[in-house]
């Protein structure tokens, strides 16, 4: 697609999840160009990733100490198409996806929490007695002071922002997006959740879903496509552990999906970062094992867990 560029960031330690992302667009979506903002990587790294024709390696600026998930903008705005993709750089492209990427409303293409799922996330922060599956009266409240723009919220759940497309003349809504960053959290990394500041414990996508609510200029939301179908859609490893550190059961479909990626790469020339243990083929049934092993301790976690919050004890 010539009329829109993928874009992403990261650091070293998602080597390889940029490498999944950007060889997963070369592979599916060869003509679309895509753009990877970086800090730490060596010249080996960039050219392991620029050997696909369509990837182009920008940095990011050392100076900013911020995580590397609140500065999207900074990728966002280094694409000069009509369209823009932000894709997590631990996102992977399965399938022609290009017929669904561009928004139905020509606008603003991102996925909205259905009630039961944005109540479990703000699950700690309603008061006693709140409705669940809305927004926290209280987050509503800070959100609009300190945007400070309209007076009734635009929407009444979270946005997900791994993967998210704009047309380009919402960019000074992404402009936004980044001084609202700078002003409500504070500076230094805190990873990509913060407990300590509950309004915006999500950090850039608290701050992004407290623009689509209260900013004079937000774009219009239209459905979003990109997580419907089996053959052609986008895969995010959101958590850990990340597929190539360990697989976890809810990742384990994309196993043959990197196993084909990583054969296409071979059979075109293209270069790899070291293989993990978990990326090798002989390793399939112990790697699945384990993810199913992993699987019974967390759920048995969970379970335990609830167990002692029922009785009124707690962990």
């Amino acid at each position: 697609m010539k009329n829109l560029t993928i874009v992403s960031a990261c650091d070293r330690n998602f080597l390889w999840g940029a490498w999944l992302l950007t060889a997963s667009c070369a592979k599916n979506l060869p003509t679309t160009p895509v753009h990877l903002l970086q800090t730490g990587f060596t010249p080996g790294d960039i050219a392991l990733l620029e050997q696909f024709p369509s990837v182009k390696v920008l940095p990011l600026d050392d100076r900013d100490a911020r995580n590397v998930s609140n500065r999207k903008a900074e990728a966002l705005t280094s694409a000069d198409t009509e369209f823009i993709a932000w894709l997590d750089a631990d996102c992977m492209v399965i399938g022609d996806i290009s017929p669904l990427l561009l928004p139905t409303n020509g606008e603003f293409q991102i996925r909205l929490r259905p009630p039961a799922e944005n109540a479990w996330v703000w699950r700690n922060h309603y008061a006693p007695g709140e409705a669940r599956g809305g927004l926290p009266q209280s987050v509503l409240a800070r959100w609009q002071a300190d945007v400070g723009q309209l007076a009734k919220p635009l929407l009444d759940t979270t946005c997900v922002a791994n993967t998210f497309i704009l047309h380009k003349k919402h960019l000074d809504f992404i402009r936004q997006w980044k001084a609202q960053i700078a002003k409500v959290i504070p500076p230094g990394n805190a990873g990509v959740v913060d407990n300590r500041n509950p309004a915006y414990f999500m950090i850039d996508e608290s701050v992004l879903t407290s623009l689509l609510a209260f900013s004079n200029i937000a774009p219009p939301i239209s459905e979003f496509r990109l997580d419907r179908e089996a053959t052609r859609h986008i895969a995010h490893f959101g958590a850990s552990p990340k597929p190539w550190q360990n697989w976890c059961l809810r990742h384990w479909y994309c196993h043959p999906h990197i196993m084909e990626l990583l054969d296409w790469a071979q059979a075109n020339g293209h270069r790899t970062p070291p293989i993990p243990w978990s990326f090798e083929k002989k390793n399939r049934v112990p790697a699945h094992l384990k993810a199913l092993a992993n699987e019974g301790k967390s759920r048995f976690r969970s379970f335990g867990g609830n167990l002692l919050r029922s009785a009124g004890i707690k962990k």
